[in-house]
């Protein structure tokens, strides 16, 4: 999978610099950092997703990952997602009254969004977009977990990665990174694409390893979920701020989780997705997606259907230049639900 400079940065391409603007094609350029989701890899079990190479890092010059074609039957998402922009949150600090699932995202209910900047009232930079960061209960206390490797949890394990500067009092954004089908969570961390170095202390990384490789919409679900409470219950984390971002299977199975479990999430980010069975519902989610011109995935799989349930305007997108990549904005989307769709000119 090619990675460009912009879209690469999912969910806080806000904090770094050179994007291209939106609809503007952007150069050949190489792999950001962390190199390319293409190391992942492997065909998923349903045969929906994506015959990527293992370890099909992008070529410097924006050349296609060897191996990198797709498998057929990688259908995108039918409803939902989510993405960068800003954060959501309550205005008051709490959680968001009418928000649904409790009004942890605070964009269902009573929190404006902005742009991705400082948590509220901590200086942290980049961590958090706007007011009323909602606290997790681990914050104040000494975390148990161990940092920049493996954790268990029952038989199973996750990856976790904190800011060098970690502090328990400072709420932190949270973003969970996806594997590809028959990949683990290493294929992910510890640089999760580039995004740790660019996130510059201000977030929580997590790879779960999926059992065999293969995500599951029903027992995994399950167990993102309980991550998710083990680490606000041990770390401190802003609970309005829980990212998604997934390449191939994962990001299928990142749509899976956000749809099942409405307002858990702020934004996901879907690369190349394909692979776990579609959610036939979903709640507006600010989405993120991006896909090769030499895979069988496309703005009418991967955004539009998030775009249409968060009310945004469903238009052909420009495709990608010859080498480069093309990032364009939905239009008519509300403040708290963008949609970003990037094509890319290479394979899976």
């Amino acid at each position: 999978m090619h990675v460009s400079g912009c879209f690469a940065l999912a969910a806080i391409c806000a904090l770094a610099s050179g994007c291209a603007a939106d609809g503007e094609a952007g150069g050949t350029g190489g792999a950001a950092s962390g190199g390319a989701p293409g190391a992942t890899g492997g065909r998923s079990a349903t045969g929906g997703s994506n015959a990527g190479a293992t370890g099909g890092a992008p070529s410097g010059t924006g050349g296609r990952a060897t191996g990198g074609a797709q498998g057929s039957g990688g259908a995108g998402p039918a409803t939902g997602g989510a993405s960068v922009g800003g954060a959501a949150g309550p205005a008051t600090g709490g959680r968001a009254a009418g928000g649904s699932a409790g009004g942890r995202s605070g964009g269902n209910g009573g929190g404006g969004a902005t742009a991705m900047g400082g948590a509220a009232g901590t200086g942290n930079p980049g961590g958090g977009g706007m007011g009323g960061a909602v606290r997790s209960t681990g914050c104040g206390t000494m975390s148990k977990l161990k940092n920049n490797g493996y954790n268990m949890l029952g038989s199973r394990q996750y990856y976790l990665r904190l800011p060098a500067t970690y502090d328990n009092m400072h709420p932190h954004r949270l973003i969970f990174g996806l594997h590809g089908a028959t990949g683990k969570g290493t294929d992910v961390a510890p640089g999760f694409w580039g995004l740790y170095a660019l996130a510059n202390n201000s977030t929580i990384f997590i790879a779960p390893d999926a059992v065999g490789g293969l995500w599951s919409a029903a027992s995994d679900t399950t167990f993102v979920t309980d991550i998710l409470k083990a680490v606000e219950a041990d770390l401190c984390i802003d609970t309005s701020r829980v990212i998604l971002e997934g390449f191939s299977q994962g990001a299928a199975m990142s749509w899976a989780l956000t749809c099942t479990k409405p307002g858990l999430f702020r934004a996901v980010v879907g690369h190349s997705g394909g692979g776990v069975t579609k959610p036939a519902t979903c709640m507006p989610v600010a989405y993120f997606g991006s896909g090769g011109l030499d895979e069988n995935v496309t703005q009418t799989t991967q955004s539009d259907p998030f775009a249409k349930v968060n009310g945004c305007m469903v238009a052909s997108l420009p495709t990608a230049p010859t080498g480069g990549h093309v990032c364009t904005n939905y239009t008519g989307c509300p403040a708290a639900y963008p949609v970003r769709w990037c094509n890319f000119d290479a394979g899976h």
